[in-house]
């Protein structure tokens, strides 16, 4: 037996409120990559600034690499920290010790280090700055990197 023509059918998939703020997530996430750091409450440097101040031996820097394994391990900046963007919102308590300093986010040109900038932000770090240009930027003046491609 069939139910009645007027009787209400089941909802099969997600509500169309969820789908709405799924959107809204994407939109933004994809908004915030195209923004200037600075709106998302991240200062900016340079490749030259970044290098001048590793080479002063600067403690209170930390270099976050926000890209895939894959680029890391196929170079990257000395000492940064491999945490891929996808992890970041799952990291955020590893990433703990490095409140107190200035953490510098590397991708590979300055988008997804943004994004990675909006999270912690939104985690509590205060200070967040971004490679403008980034590892491109970083390459373009052939600083050195380190590699570990077989691993």
């Amino acid at each position: 037996m069939s139910p009645p023509a007027d009787a209400p059918r089941p909802r099969s998939g997600p509500s169309r409120l969820l789908k709405v703020a799924l959107a809204v997530l994407v939109v933004g996430a994809l908004g915030a990559m195209l923004l200037p750091p600075r709106w998302l409450g991240m200062g900016s440097t340079s490749a030259d600034a970044l290098k001048a101040r590793l080479a002063e031996g600067d403690r209170g820097l930390a270099v976050v690499d926000v890209r895939t394994g894959f680029e890391f391990r196929h170079g990257h900046i000395p000492g940064a920290v491999a945490v891929p963007l996808h992890w970041v919102p799952f990291e955020v308590g590893a990433l703990a010790p490095l409140r107190d300093k200035e953490v510098v986010l590397i991708c590979l040109s300055g988008h997804r280090s943004r994004l990675a900038g909006l999270v912690l932000r939104l985690a509590g770090f205060p200070r967040l700055t971004n490679l403008t240009g980034g590892m491109a930027a970083w390459r373009a003046r052939g600083y050195r990197e380190e590699a570990d491609p077989g691993a």
